[in-house]
């Protein structure tokens, strides 16, 4: 029996080009567009396992996941193969081998993503890159919401988890880090966590504008991380995925 090595890599991609990052039937998803290129490559079924499972619309500044295979190659050598039959759609930017019991997503320490916002005038040529909010936004106000969710908290009211599924998932989550800057016209929100819930991100900051908007108030948003028992209670505003970047990836 080969030996098989294991590599983590770095990746960068274009989430408007993808329904996605998992695979799905009929669907053009970043984990089946690189599993069908390499399958072809090494003559062998590749599968790969990803840090995150981006949605569609959603980008990657810096995705990671693993490639197992029976090769021992330089990690310069696997850069420069990856870079040149998947760079029409996903930019490899980093290879290192690690060891065999590596685990892209139990071995994480932190992700950090970021959710970019068009507070100035429309622009029909970002609208796959930013909310294109196009009011003004006063960043000391949004911070002061956003700090709400801060800390660990039961996030069910704020993430795509089930009402039927609520007592067998781990819902609840740890964000480390919610600040948000301006940068010109641009609104600039990151978030730090070990792992997050599906569409959490984005209905945190759907549900922060909403209460920016005097739409509800802060103790709205508290009621709603502490009611998790209550279906009323769930998101109702969302962000559009175009805005949001898996920006930085920490390992163990």
């Amino acid at each position: 029996m080969k030996d098989i090595y294991c590599y983590l890599l770095t990746a960068a991609y274009d989430g408007s080009d993808f329904s996605g990052w998992a695979r799905q039937p009929n669907q053009f998803t970043v984990q089946g567009f690189i599993e069908e290129i390499l399958s072809k490559i090494f003559q062998r079924k590749i599968h790969i396992l990803a840090t995150s499972r981006t949605d569609k619309g959603v980008h990657a500044r810096e995705q990671g996941f693993t490639l197992r295979i029976p090769l021992n190659f330089s990690n310069k050598k696997i850069l420069n193969l990856l870079k040149r039959v998947l760079g029409e759609y996903v930019l490899v930017k980093k290879v290192k081998k690690v060891n065999s019991n590596f685990h892209p997503i139990r071995d994480v320490k932190s992700k950090e993503y970021r959710y970019f916002i068009n507070s100035g005038n429309h622009n029909i040529f970002q609208k796959k890159y930013f909310w294109e909010y196009n009011l003004p936004i006063e960043t000391q106000k949004l911070n002061t919401i956003l700090q709400v969710f801060q800390g660990k908290h039961n996030f069910f009211n704020f993430s795509y988890c089930r009402w039927k599924d609520r007592e067998k998932a781990n819902i609840e989550r740890e964000i480390t880090c919610l600040k948000a800057w301006k940068k010109g016209n641009k609104i600039v929100i990151s978030i730090t966590a070990k792992s997050f819930l599906r569409y959490q991100i984005r209905a945190i900051i759907g549900e922060a504008v909403n209460c920016y908007e005097g739409k509800q108030i802060i103790e709205d948003l508290k009621t709603k991380l502490t009611n998790s028992n209550n279906p009323s209670y769930k998101y109702k505003n969302i962000a559009p995925s175009s805005g949001l970047y898996l920006w930085k990836i920490n390992y163990q």
